[in-house]
């Protein structure tokens, strides 16, 4: 039976709140993270929607944001790619030929076996505008509130799920990789992986070597993890997951990044793909607009109360509801 595991309301600004609350479906722990973080006049909304547990997520929740506020938001896309870049490298630099594994290996062998799609809102609350920065099918909705005595859908700008399913991510594969037929399976990578953006999934982005000899080798190192936990390893199932692994890296850390903007009568949403998996942007941008008619405190809480008394999520939900009380 599944819980809800967190719920909070913060006052996090002037006249600014965010309502959060994650459910886990199912007995295991839950994969996703989520941040907020105020420095100067920038608030950060960071939502990290794990998969094959929570490694990965746990990492990149807590060395992101740093990193990010360290660089102005035009350059989101370098810093992510930075920071995946640097996790496989460490992993490479612990199983390079004649080379003592540091004492980080099981660390960094952990954050590639695992997977997270991160969005990241940068919210200039002065300039009243949101740098976004999305590798992976989380989503972020800005609703502009013209009419508070209204409960219909205003003005909606938001983000555009990038996974195996998406069009636009089919065409990216295709370009990237020409001539490697079968990369999209039943709308998954391989036929294994729904995630074509985040960090992690380092067994679709290591490189191959002659006749995938330094590929295998790689595998054998990720699949010790496996050993216990009760899942079929890697390694035993290489020709099913890697029968066409030619020209790695498959799956990419690079952002969709852009800008939106803000009205203080407006507010954000940012879900994790197990709650758009059941109702529409307009369905939940709907109910948050009733919410707040209604006098409703916690609105992220509100939101996945509305549509669990439709439909119970199979996937771990997370929500956060940005909203100005000015």
């Amino acid at each position: 039976m599944g819980e809800i595991t967190h719920e909070a309301l913060q006052h996090v600004a002037g006249g600014v709140e965010v309502s959060s609350v994650q459910y886990q479906p199912t007995d295991r722990p839950i994969e996703d993270r989520f941040s907020i973080t105020l420095e100067g006049g920038r608030l950060v909304l960071g939502l990290y929607d794990g998969h094959g547990g929570s490694n990965t997520a746990e990492h990149i929740s807590k060395i992101l944001l740093p990193t990010l506020l360290r660089s102005p938001p035009h350059d989101h896309r370098g810093v992510f790619e930075a920071i995946d870049n640097a996790m496989l490298d460490a992993f490479k630099a612990d199983h390079a030929p004649f080379r003592a594994r540091s004492k980080e290996w099981r660390h960094h062998a952990q954050v590639l076996r695992s997977g997270c799609t991160t969005l990241i809102l940068d919210i200039d609350i002065a300039g009243m505008l949101v740098h976004y920065a999305n590798a992976g099918d989380c989503r972020a909705l800005v609703c502009d509130v013209q009419d508070p005595d209204s409960e219909d859908v205003g003005p909606l700008q938001q983000t555009t799920d990038l996974n195996a399913k998406s069009p636009s991510e089919q065409e990216r594969l295709k370009v990237a990789h020409p001539n490697e037929d079968l990369l999209v399976v039943s709308g998954r990578l391989f036929g294994k992986l729904m995630s074509t953006r985040g960090f992690g999934d380092g067994y679709y982005k290591l490189p191959r070597g002659i006749n995938n000899w330094q590929h295998k080798k790689y595998i054998d190192v990720l699949s010790s993890l496996d050993q216990n936990s009760g899942k079929v390893p890697l390694n035993a199932q290489y020709d099913s997951y890697f029968y066409g692994y030619r020209t790695p890296p498959y799956l990419i850390s690079t952002p969709d990044v852009g800008v939106m903007s803000l009205t203080g009568r407006g507010f954000i949403v940012c879900g994790s793909d197990g709650l758009f998996d059941l109702v529409t942007s307009e369905e939940v941008a709907r109910t948050v607009r009733k919410g707040i008619k209604d006098g409703v405190q916690n609105l992220a809480a509100y939101v996945l109360s509305a549509v669990m008394a439709v439909k119970l999520p199979g996937d771990d939900v997370t929500i956060l509801v940005l909203k100005f009380t000015n």
